[in-house]
């Protein structure tokens, strides 16, 4: 009998053990690593599946917000997104425990997520063994009420998502090409048809429409050697003719372009790298972990920045589209230099603005805003695709490198880099004014 009292004591003491160490877990310490780790494999999926920029902007978005909004109801300090952003209005399913909302906001992700890319199989396996931790950790019965809570809120912002018009726009007519002189014509070496040539048409979350930040318009196209125009031009041929081994570098580090076409003889391959929101998505990690961020300060950053990286594109998309400009290669190659190449690779769309000085700066004002203006770091975001990694005093720094990268890769005239500059800024301003987390 007192061997058996023993080992009963035993058990208890187990049980008790094992009880303390569910209840003693930080559910926000955990969450804050698993948001992080779910938003590095979308970005592994983004690259996998050559998603372009705008595109791929418009992916990091939906999931944030589906995550943000559920851990904003477990918060007194923060604000639900729904109201202030278009056409958004849900209403959260009853649920009071607040460990299961909480978890509840991966699902939500993770399931908002794979309805937006072709290979959701790869964030499937990765919620697999993500569920069987959480089963360990609290309970086959907690984590199933968690997975459904979350997926009945994906449901709806997947519902919400689907009205934005870009299943429609996979149907929409190619870019006609315009014949009047210093409009746009596919670049080399590929020659490729234009891109997203109807981004402008997709809901925004803030803008009233896709041209309310409309920048300045380019100058006026002319062949005359002495015109402002061609003087822009031979800026560019002579600026990126010329670049030092740092301004080399400066460019290929902020290159992001998910979609160049590698040549060797001939076969050709497709290079696989970061779009610029998914560079900026990365700053914006590095800097929450460095700051040691909350769980809802960090949520909060990633709806913020996915929301303003979305209308980004679709402002600069819609000057784009709207103005038509040539690009520098193919003005150089015709009346300057018949054989020069710049360094990058020409992406396939108009000219004015350029997209990275959009984003960049949209995504500075917002990140500075919520996190600080000068905070030093380092950024290896581009580190995996053998670039060393740069250091920057300030978000600003980052993005005024980022826009001046494109006039050293000889993709962009100086007037679309810096009217690109203004233009990310207005819609940056535009996110923190319309949007109140707090």
């Amino acid at each position: 009998m007192l061997r058996f009292t023993g080992w009963l004591s035993l058990l208890i003491i187990v049980l008790c053990l094992f009880a303390c160490k569910k209840s003693s877990i930080d559910i926000d310490r955990m969450l804050l690593e698993d948001l992080h780790d779910w938003n590095i494999k979308l970005e592994e999926v983004i690259v996998t599946d050559f998603f372009p920029p705008p595109v791929a902007a418009r992916i990091y978005s939906y999931p944030n917000i589906a995550s943000y909004e559920l851990l904003q109801s477990t918060s007194d300090q923060f604000s639900p997104l729904g109201g202030q952003i278009r056409d958004f209005e849900i209403e959260l399913p009853k649920e009071e425990e607040e460990k299961v909302l909480k978890l509840a906001s991966i699902f939500a992700f993770h399931k908002t997520a794979r309805q937006l890319v072709f290979s959701g199989y790869l964030l499937d396996d990765f919620a697999l063994e993500y569920e069987k931790e959480l089963n360990d950790l609290f309970g086959p019965e907690v984590v199933t009420r968690a997975r459904k809570h979350g997926d009945s809120i994906a449901e709806k912002v997947v519902a919400w998502a689907k009205k934005d018009k870009y299943d429609e726009s996979r149907g929409y007519s190619k870019h006609t090409l315009s014949k009047e002189p210093g409009s746009w014509i596919p670049t080399p070496p590929d020659y490729q048809d234009a891109l997203e040539p109807s981004w402008m048409k997709i809901r925004p979350f803030v803008l009233d429409s896709a041209n309310q930040m409309q920048p300045g318009p380019p100058l006026e196209f002319s062949t005359d050697s002495d015109s402002p125009f061609m003087k822009e031009v031979k800026y560019v041929y002579e600026t990126a003719s010329r670049i030092d081994k740092e301004q080399n570098e400066i460019a290929k580090f902020w290159d992001c372009n998910p979609i160049v076409i590698k040549h060797h003889g001939h076969a050709s391959f497709a290079e696989k790298k970061l779009t610029p929101g998914g560079h900026w998505m990365s700053i914006a990690r590095t800097i929450c972990k460095m700051r040691q961020s909350s769980l809802m300060e960090t949520a909060e950053v990633y709806a913020l920045l996915g929301i303003g990286l979305h209308d980004s594109f679709i402002s600069c998309w819609e000057e784009k589209y709207r103005s038509d400009l040539i690009r520098p290669v193919s003005v150089i190659n015709q009346y300057i230099d018949p054989d020069w190449l710049p360094i990058l690779y020409t992406p396939n769309f108009p000219e004015h603005t350029s997209g990275h000085s959009v984003i960049s700066s949209c995504a500075a004002t917002i990140l500075s805003e919520k996190l600080g203006d000068n905070i030093a770091f380092v950024d290896s975001t581009e580190t995996p695709y053998g670039m060393p990694p740069r250091s920057f005093t300030s978000f600003q720094q980052a993005a005024d490198e980022a826009a001046i990268s494109r006039l050293y890769g000889g993709i962009h005239f100086r007037q679309a880099i810096e009217e690109g500059q203004t233009q990310g800024k207005k819609v940056g301003e535009l996110v923190l004014k319309k949007v109140r987390t707090r």
